[in-house]
């Protein structure tokens, strides 16, 4: 049984459209203080005393779960695989649905625990992204999160010890990811770490001794390391530091560029045959994480894990459009 560890979250996504050019008299919308001070007098566009109003009704809002342990556990269940979710919910609709959602896609559920303080709900980030695709606006409540201490989980630990594989992601406190680095360590059994952003690689830098394997980002790599990342010989350095630190298996992924493998002595940098530059590449770290998590369970050298794991990642990619959108 692979046992995923992490966070879980309801994001609603607001994508702007472009608004239209205000016609002679037509009224515009104010520039903000903020905005006047950022981009200058006449607003980000410059020549324009505002900004043109769109027209709200046809932004697209979407509202989906997310999170790096969540996502990762979800693809891992629908390619069959016997996985459990360790997360913490509110006892309200939002973490009423992700438990449902779980269970639609096979996730064994019985190990999601529900937070005992009445003022915290289920994880929840608002995000909106102007027509450019930028992000405009965004505010996320995540203190459900730092209940995730030894403490409250101590009651799975038997289930973390039982585990065949188990899987971390950078949203629980550094001390909880060291706790389960312990636990794991006396029961013999791998630990897997993705960061899932810089603010994770912070939390999990402390704890690099305890991980079989870890599968960053370029950036986050660079925050785990303390290094500048930047060149294949820079991504050669890396790897050599968390082989030092005792990481047996290293991945390290490129926004839009491939991804680099270190497994002992060996290692290697992929690159896919279609590199975006403008296209939404969100998502493609939580594929290639479960692709690696699949290769190893059957036990997979990286030789192999790497290539299946870029073919995910290059499927998960193939409808997104790499046009600019203005």
């Amino acid at each position: 049984m692979i046992l995923v560890i992490g966070g879980v979250q309801a994001t609603v996504r607001i994508d702007m459209v472009m608004p239209k050019k205000p016609e002679p008299g037509e009224e515009t919308q104010e520039i903000s203080p903020w905005e006047r001070e950022a981009y200058g007098e006449g607003g980000r566009f410059g020549s324009m005393s505002g900004i043109p109003s769109g027209d709200p009704s046809k932004d697209r809002i979407t509202v989906f779960y997310s999170g790096c342990g969540y996502s990762v556990a979800k693809a891992l269940a629908e390619d069959g695989r016997d996985v459990a979710f360790l997360s913490l919910i509110g006892e309200d609709p939002l973490g009423l649905g992700a438990r449902e959602d779980l269970k639609r896609s096979g996730v064994d559920t019985r190990h999601l625990l529900a937070t005992e303080d009445t003022d915290k709900q289920t994880s929840v980030k608002i995000i909106a992204k102007n027509f450019l695709g930028d992000t405009e606006f965004w505010r996320a409540d995540e203190r459900i999160q730092e209940e995730m201490t030894p403490e409250r989980l101590k009651e799975k630990e038997e289930v973390i010890a039982g585990a065949d594989t188990v899987f971390v992601d950078g949203s629980l406190p550094e001390e909880t990811l060291k706790w389960i680095g312990e636990i794991c360590r006396r029961a013999g059994n791998d630990l897997y770490f993705d960061p899932a952003s810089m603010e994770g690689s912070a939390r999990g830098a402390g704890a690099l001794e305890y991980f079989t394997g870890i599968l960053p980002g370029r950036r986050e790599a660079e925050v785990l390391s303390d290094l500048t990342i930047l060149s294949p010989d820079q991504l050669k350095e890396a790897g050599e530091y968390f082989v030092g630190k005792g990481v047996r298996r290293v991945v390290i992924t490129m926004k839009g560029g491939g991804l680099y493998w270190r497994e002992g002595d060996e290692e290697g940098i992929l690159r896919p045959e279609r590199i975006l530059q403008f296209g939404e590449t969100a998502g493609a770290g939580d594929v290639v994480s479960a692709a690696f998590l699949k290769a190893f369970a059957e036990e997979e050298p990286m030789t192999e894990a790497a290539p299946k794991a870029m073919a995910a990642a290059a499927d998960h990619l193939s409808g997104v459009s790499d046009e600019r959108r203005y």
